[in-house]
């Protein structure tokens, strides 16, 4: 999708603007608070598909081999078809992910991917406080978390012969759109993702380089 930046978290588009579809971190973010010696790190980073945020999940736990959790929480995709998930890393049932969600999705943020790591400090919170405490670490680093406008965007698929096809891929990679699935085969194909309001501008670059000799549909 093509962002717009608009600064730090929870600044509202100019007046008269049209509405967002939604927001998402343009830059990772993080925060730390200490409740009775377990610290609680937050971190905050994009995410474009529940496989990439579970890998980001492994990553942090692989990053901080003495911590006693790292719980997370994602949000991926616009509210109207959103894919969510959350963990709570051995807690007990919902004193980790959930509260870690709930703040998320109040933040507005989306294609985003919560983890809080916790090193254990020698004394249990009880479910209560420790619900709090990872609430807390999600909210205070989403406050400090940049944010970018993006736009809906709709899918084409691309055939193109190979003399044209990196022509074709640097005008769309040039437009901001993105591009996956490439398939080589007689010919080769791809995905591209362009923002809506592009389309015709894109559309028209690409066709000038295909001249009739691939597809987009």
């Amino acid at each position: 999708m093509t962002a717009e930046p608009v600064g730090a978290a929870f600044r509202e588009p100019p007046s008269g603007a049209a509405p967002p579809v939604f927001y998402e971190p343009s830059s990772p973010a993080s925060a730390e608070i200490e409740v009775r010696r377990s610290r609680f790190i937050a971190g905050v980073r994009k995410v474009s598909s529940p496989d990439e945020a579970r890998a980001c999940v492994r990553a942090e736990r692989e990053r901080h081999p003495g911590a006693r959790h790292v719980v997370f929480a994602f949000l991926v995709g616009p509210e109207s078809s959103e894919t969510a998930g959350q963990s709570d890393d051995g807690e007990p049932r919902g004193t980790g992910g959930r509260p870690v969600l709930e703040v998320l999705r109040g933040s507005g943020l989306r294609n985003a991917l919560v983890t809080v790591t916790r090193y254990f400090g020698g004394t249990k919170l009880g479910t209560g406080p420790l619900a709090r405490a990872y609430a807390g670490a999600c909210r205070k680093a989403l406050e400090i978390t940049p944010r970018a406008v993006f736009r809906q965007e709709k899918k084409y698929r691309v055939r193109a012969p190979y003399d044209c096809f990196e022509a074709l891929k640097r005008v769309f990679e040039d437009s901001g759109c993105r591009v996956e699935n490439e398939v080589f085969t007689e010919e080769a194909s791809l995905e591209v993702f362009i923002a809506e309001g592009e389309e015709g501008r894109v559309l028209t670059a690409a066709g000038n380089i295909l001249r009739g000799r691939g597809e987009i549909c």
